[in-house]
């Protein structure tokens, strides 16, 4: 039912296929009739379908009318017209033939037996019942009733098809060449409508096809959209591997699935219900081995539900563990080699690969028990079709045409059950992968816009203001920092530092709304930052992480994120602000040069630097360094500093560092120590009046970088 409430979206090609799949189970449920038609007619009668013939000689008229009451006969004798000797048959199709096929199959099937070399005694009785002053239709009604204990309607046909064929034979007609021209026709017929079936097949196919990858593109759309609107705490809630695995293996099982729904799921039911109906309307007295084989299937099928549906849920989990585990080894690879930790690394992959090959083993071996069941089932009901049918066949009542189609529609029934059965190795996982992906899709971001934000002003002054702040991140214990207060204003560099796991790089992550808040608020302009776009807030942002990620592309790629369309000069004045010129005039192709996945064809600190460059690109009125200069040498994060405060005076700049020289000389120092706010200042305030910024410093007061300060570093170096 989820799958096809996903197909309602493509509701128009989902009922072309369904029609086409329901031409394509009418062509296939016709087949065994003519397959019984050319056992029956084409050889057991040589081609002959009617008890009516098309040519009579005037002595067998005379025997069929003289068996017919006045009514019949007057229809008789409309129905054949005397040319050249013989009587030829006027009504060759319609209700009209029907009704003259009726009327004659008796009389020719009376005459029929009595031909046989062992017919003397139905001359015999035809001639006492003559004599018996009966009316015809009650000489008909006795002769039927004797007849019926003789085989019934199959019997009767049969000699009617006979009388006709002696007749022919008698005026010298081709009778091979009419069970010829009938075989060709028949074939003919069924060559044509495999033609067509195979034709709607391909057709089914291509329109499943493209419409199960049509509402996958959706999906990976629309999961992919949600992902990226989640904040940090809705990531690290599923897991980033959860994530690739859902975005990318479920929606391919979901595909499948939704595949499967339409050639397979569709088609069954019709297939199945079409050869019942078939069935039913035939008079075998063989209706109750369907209902067996159908019972066993059913059976088969509640078992194997049973038994493997869980295991699918627990197939994606073992599948996103087995992801995680790879991610993690393949992120922390060199760490791994340096403390040669290969073989314990190798043997927790392995356990994770095992959970989901053991898993998976399980499955397939309990699938790989079902089909021999089911094909258990079908020789089974083959076997009891062919004994019953056989004595059937022995009385009378049943025709070796007729068997056969029982049997091809029986097997049409139980492979209907069968592909359905099959759809149980899809439509289970595929309904495990839609539900994870529906968590996906209905989880909301706890970082959102407003439903009515307040339009971002023309003129953004820059100005951030922490009022009482605290935040606790999800499941935490306790508070990561605790009514935090300050102010930083436009033109101003505040830094902040600490000791890890103090608070610093939380405070910078809250001013682009990477969380929220637990208690108090920030104000941009004096305004609560939650009131605005989030969108329209990060645009006033440029925000340097800790970790420098870079993208695939080219360095003018990278350094033009925020805007592809930015002018060139933004980029360059960028590029020189965060020291990163110099290397990139010495790259073959300059800003055109390709930046690898990751950023791993360039080093370190010029990743770093090009990370720098791609905040201050896009102009922002407010900056956030979160330890962004760590990889830089002293020399170089003394110029990059320099340069900054030259050329971005109207800008709020926040900077998290761990080096004293890095927040030297920022107008303000924010000290931070176990998540609150211990002391703030300029750096000779501090030494004097901070015990704990004091400590931070005197660890570093020995080092030359300490000592190093912007005049000493000129303008060409």
């Amino acid at each position: 039912m989820r799958l096809l409430r996903i197909l309602r979206k493509e509701w128009k090609t989902s009922l072309l296929v369904f029609l086409l799949l329901f031409g394509q189970a009418m062509f296939e449920l016709a087949l065994p009739g003519y397959t019984s038609s050319l056992v029956d007619v084409g050889i057991q009668r040589s081609g002959i379908d009617s008890p009516s013939p098309d040519y009579l000689s005037a002595r067998s008229r005379d025997s069929l009318r003289g068996m017919l009451s006045p009514q019949q006969q007057e229809i008789f004798d409309k129905a054949y017209l005397l040319t050249d000797g013989l009587y030829v048959l006027q009504t060759k199709a319609g209700d009209e033939r029907k009704q003259l096929d009726d009327m004659l199959l008796m009389p020719a099937a009376l005459l029929g037996m009595a031909q046989l070399p062992q017919g003397e005694g139905m001359q015999g009785m035809l001639t006492q019942l003559r004599q018996s002053g009966l009316s015809m239709q009650e000489i008909q009604t006795r002769a039927q009733t004797m007849l019926g204990g003789m085989g019934g309607d199959a019997a009767l046909e049969q000699a009617a098809a006979s009388f006709v064929e002696s007749e022919y034979k008698q005026l010298n007609i081709d009778v091979n060449g009419l069970r010829n021209a009938y075989l060709l026709r028949t074939g003919g017929i069924m060559l044509l409508i495999t033609l067509l079936m195979g034709a709607l097949a391909a057709s089914v196919s291509f329109f499943a096809s493209r419409t199960s990858s049509r509402i996958s593109r959706g999906l990976r759309r629309d999961v992919f959209g949600r992902v990226m609107a989640f904040s940090s705490t809705e990531v690290e809630k599923f897991s980033a591997a959860s994530l690739i695995t859902r975005t990318t293996n479920d929606i391919q099982q979901v595909e499948q699935g939704l595949m499967m729904t339409m050639r397979i799921v569709f088609y069954a039911p019709i297939l199945g219900i079409g050869g019942v109906l078939r069935v039913s309307s035939t008079n075998t007295g063989l209706g109750w081995i369907i209902f067996v084989a159908v019972g066993l299937i059913m059976a088969l099928m509640a078992v194997m539900a049973f038994v493997v549906v869980p295991r699918f849920r627990l197939m994606q989990k073992l599948t996103d563990r087995l992801n995680q585990v790879g991610r993690e080894i393949l992120t922390g690879l060199n760490v791994i080699r340096a403390f040669t930790r290969e073989d314990f690394e190798r043997e927790r992959y392995d356990q994770a690969s095992k959970g989901l090959a053991g898993n998976m083993l399980f499955v397939q071996r309990s699938f790989s028990t079902l089909m021999p069941a089911m094909m258990l089932v079908m020789n089974v009901i083959s076997i009891l079709i062919v004994w019953f049918g056989a004595g059937s066949i022995d009385k009378g009542t049943l025709q070796v045409g007729e068997m056969m189609a029982f049997i091809s529609y029986t097997m049409q029934i139980v492979s209907s059950f069968m592909m359905l059965s099959m759809t149980a190795v899809f439509l289970p996982r595929a309904n495990v992968a839609l539900e994870r992906l529906q968590e996906v899709l209905d989880t909301p971001s706890s970082i959102q816009s407003p439903d009515s934000p307040v339009p971002m002003p023309e003129e953004v002054r820059g100005e951030i203001t922490f009022h009482d702040v605290s935040f606790r991140y999800p499941d935490a214990e306790e508070d990561s920092i605790q009514h935090v207060s300050f102010t930083a204003r436009p033109g101003e560099t505040v830094a902040f530092i600490g000791g890890t796991g103090s608070g610093k790089s939380t405070i910078l992550n809250l001013i682009p709304r990477f969380f929220d808040v637990t208690q108090g608020k920030i104000t941009l302009d004096d305004t609560d930052i939650r009131q605005f776009d989030i969108h329209q807030l990060r645009e006033k942002i440029g925000f340097v992480p800790q970790k420098s990620q870079l993208f695939t592309g080219t360095v003018e790629d990278n350094i033009k994120f925020s805007d592809p369309l930015m002018p060139d000069n933004n980029m360059i004045s960028a590029a020189r602000i965060a020291q990163a010129q110099e290397f990139i005039d010495k790259m073959e192709q300059g800003y055109q040069s390709p930046i690898s996945r990751g950023g791993s064809n360039v080093s370190g600190g010029q990743k770093q630097r090009l990370s720098i460059a791609r905040a201050l690109a896009g102009e922002p009125q407010v900056l956030l360094f979160d330890d962004s200069f760590s990889a830089l040498d002293f020399i170089t994060d003394a110029k990059l500093r320099k340069a900054l405060e030259a050329q971005r005076q109207n800008a709020t700049v926040l900077v998290v560092a761990q080096r004293i020289s890095t927040v030297l000389h920022a107008d303000r120092i924010v000290v931070l120590d176990a998540g609150q706010v211990v002391a703030q200042g300029t750096h000779e305030e501090l030494m004097r009046g901070s015990d704990v910024y004091r400590q931070i410093a005197s660890s570093q007061l020995k080092t030359e970088e300490l000592s190093l300060k912007d005049s000493d570093v000129g303008e060409g170096e």
